[in-house]
């Protein structure tokens, strides 16, 4: 999938971000609320988990904002397109557009942030994701069957590039080297 760099321009702000047009497209074509005020004024809502997964990686590394007190306050960049606002135990979706505000708004169902100092880590449904833990140990599951597992719910690429981000030079480099030699011709 070839990446593009997107850049929108509205009122003479630029703002982009290295992301794929249909993705870019899916994003900005949520559903979103104009110019809400208030977190009780939106009624529109899309499940986190409903997202497509490439989606769901962009959503969970966009900024957090803690809600100001209206949707209209200026207290976002317009040179970043896109946030996650909070407000007690809701988690927004904005898509600014160029503006200082909140213009779109949707609500993120099933979407728990998890804040420590200017980190987050997001959790979809608190206590599942160890019950599964357990599951798969009882199982004695196997690398292949945990590879098939990872595939089914469609988060190949996603755990492939943590794995890689996480590994030590040292193991990314002898895995490189094992992988030119098994597809060296015999």
């Amino acid at each position: 999938m070839e990446r593009k760099k997107i850049k929108v321009m509205i009122e003479k702000k630029l703002f982009s971000d290295t992301i794929t047009e249909e993705q870019y497209n899916k994003l900005t074509g949520l559903g979103y609320e104009r110019k809400p005020a208030y977190p009780d004024d939106i009624q529109s809502s899309i499940n986190f988990n409903e997202l497509h997964e490439s989606i769901r990686e962009i959503v969970s590394n966009l900024p957090i904002v803690k809600f100001p007190g209206s949707f209209f306050d200026y207290f976002l960049d317009g040179d970043q397109q896109f946030y996650l606002v909070t407000y007690k135990e809701k988690v927004f979706l904005v898509d600014t557009q160029g503006y200082d505000y909140a213009r779109y708004v949707i609500r993120l169902k099933d979407f728990v942030i998890l804040e420590k100092e200017e980190t987050q880590q997001m959790k979809a449904h608190p206590g599942m994701a160890e019950e599964i833990i357990g599951m798969l140990k009882h199982m004695e599951v196997d690398g292949e069957t945990m590879e098939h597992i990872i595939r089914s719910v469609g988060m190949e690429e996603q755990m492939l590039r943590q794995l890689f981000l996480g590994a030590h030079s040292d193991v990314l480099q002898d895995l490189t080297l094992e992988k030119i030699e098994l597809e060296r011709p015999i």
